[in-house]
Formats: C-alpha cells, sequence, structure tokens
C-alpha cells in the first residue's frame, strides 16, 4: 500500500510540474499582452507557463533546429507554418493582427499625410528592426517596397539608409532596460523609428515626449500573428492555443494594441 500511495504521488506531482511549465516560444511584441493571458489561463485552468521571447525568425530557428516548445506565437504565420510543415508542429492558424506605426519625438511634425515625403528627406534618419529575423523588419521592408512602386528609387533609399537596431540575433535584448529604438532617438542617433503600432501605443502612454503616426491606407501591410503547438507538446498547450482563440483573450489581445480575429459580432 506504502508503495502504491507513493506511486500516485510521485504522479500527482509529475503532472502537477507539467501542467505548470508549459513552455512558449513567443514574439517579444506579445509579452505584455501574454502575461496577463498567461494570468488568467492560469487563474481559470491553474496551468503555469514558462515564457520565452524574442525575434519570431529568430526563434523559428531555434526551434528547427531541435529546441523544445509547446507553443509558438510568431509575429508572421508563415514562421509558424514552416514548423507546421516541416512536421515540428501541428496545423498554424492566425491569433491576431497588428499595424505598423512611426514613433517619433512629440514635436516632429510628421503625420500620415506627410510620412512618404518626410521618410525620403536626406536628412531624416529611420531606425527599423531587422529583416529576415524579426517580422517587424519584413514588414517594413514590405512598406518600403509600396513607397517604391509609388516614387521610383524609394525603396533603395529607404532600406539603404534605414538603421536596424533591434529585432537582430544581437540585438533583441533592451538597452539598460529600454527599448533600443528609444534610447537611440532620445541620443539623437535617430528622428523615428518603425514599430508595431501595439508597442507604439504603449510608448506614448507611457511617456508624453512621444508621438505615434499611423500608416496611411495605401501603405498598409500585415501583420498576422501565427500560432502553433508542437507535435511533443505536454497536456494544456492545446487548451492554452484554443484559449488565444477565446472572446476572452481577444480581449486581451484588443486592450494592448492588437486587433483581434476571433471576436463574436456585436449583438
Amino acid at each position: 500500500m506504502r508503495v502504491l500511495l507513493a506511486a500516485i504521488m510521485i504522479g500527482l506531482a509529475s503532472s502537477s510540474v507539467s501542467a505548470a511549465e508549459i513552455r512558449v516560444m513567443a514574439a517579444g511584441s506579445l509579452k505584455d499582452a501574454f502575461t496577463a493571458i498567461f494570468a488568467d489561463f492560469t487563474r481559470h485552468y491553474g496551468s503555469g507557463f514558462t515564457p520565452v521571447w524574442g525575434p519570431s525568425g529568430v526563434l523559428r530557428e531555434r526551434l528547427q533546429k531541435g529546441e523544445a516548445f509547446d507553443v509558438f506565437a510568431s509575429a508572421a504565420l508563415p514562421h509558424a507554418q514552416a514548423l507546421t510543415d516541416a512536421g515540428v508542429s501541428g496545423p498554424s492558424v492566425m491569433f491576431a493582427r497588428n499595424a505598423l506605426c512611426v514613433v517619433t519625438t512629440a514635436g516632429n511634425a510628421i503625420d500620415s499625410g506627410n510620412l512618404i515625403d518626410t521618410l525620403l528627406k536626406p536628412e531624416i534618419r529611420i531606425g527599423t528592426s531587422t529583416p529576415v529575423a524579426d517580422p517587424s523588419g519584413d514588414y517594413t521592408w514590405e512598406m518600403f517596397r509600396k513607397i517604391g512602386a509609388m516614387r521610383p528609387g524609394a525603396f533603395e533609399t529607404l532600406s539603404g539608409k534605414a538603421q536596424q537596431l533591434f529585432g537582430g540575433p544581437a540585438t533583441a535584448a533592451p538597452a539598460n532596460g529600454r527599448l533600443r529604438p528609444l534610447v537611440a532617438l532620445d541620443d539623437g542617433q535617430i528622428d523615428l523609428f518603425i514599430f508595431y503600432c501595439s508597442g507604439a501605443q504603449q510608448i506614448v502612454r507611457e511617456s508624453s515626449k512621444y508621438k505615434s503616426v499611423e500608416l496611411p491606407p495605401e501603405l498598409s501591410v500585415g501583420p498576422e500573428y501565427g500560432l502553433t503547438v508542437s507535435r511533443k507538446a505536454q497536456p494544456g498547450a492545446a487548451d492554452f492555443a484554443m484559449y488565444l482563440l477565446s472572446p476572452q483573450a481577444q480581449v486581451t489581445l484588443k486592450s494592448s494594441g492588437f486587433i483581434p480575429v476571433a471576436l463574436p459580432a456585436a449583438p
């Protein structure tokens, strides 16, 4: 009987540990929203999380090389789909959208109407994320191409002078606890930077020193966030993936500046 009780206790302990350690690899732009979602999920369902944040392209490469995970939440659906195609994970789905904004100092005269002309001025220094490593950089380059289609030579000008300040393997972490592009903006290294609107909204909420400028409709690009679950995921991972598509989680994403994709129609 003592042996049986010990086996049951070990099994319960193992189950508890497993349930408490859903390993979520997620885009850094999701950190604030997911922190709130993790807390809600844990409160209702009891599982905890081990999150790993980073640029989606960098995380995807790590997972393709065999790093263990349960859920991958990418800032670009193709990165999640790459794991599906490789047989590493199950199906991939889109669970949120975002948009790009320009962040600059509050006194800068830039707005949506003069955005293209301002970006193309030779003296304007632009900060961006890193293409390939981070979808934010890929979306920014897509925006540059749209401008190039309207203004011949503009893509070469913009991509040539853009300073890739964050989102790369060596620039993913903050600088002294602050966003690298904000440090560069404050130090006068750049005049503006291109960022996810969800993050831009947070920057503006936290300080009146900055403002956020939306892109005009003709420059709209993505972003579309993708979700997939490892084929070796532990119990609870699939439930969490479903929870991300629930009205509760979608409302949390919306409050964090994301564009929900799975909210019911208003009555």
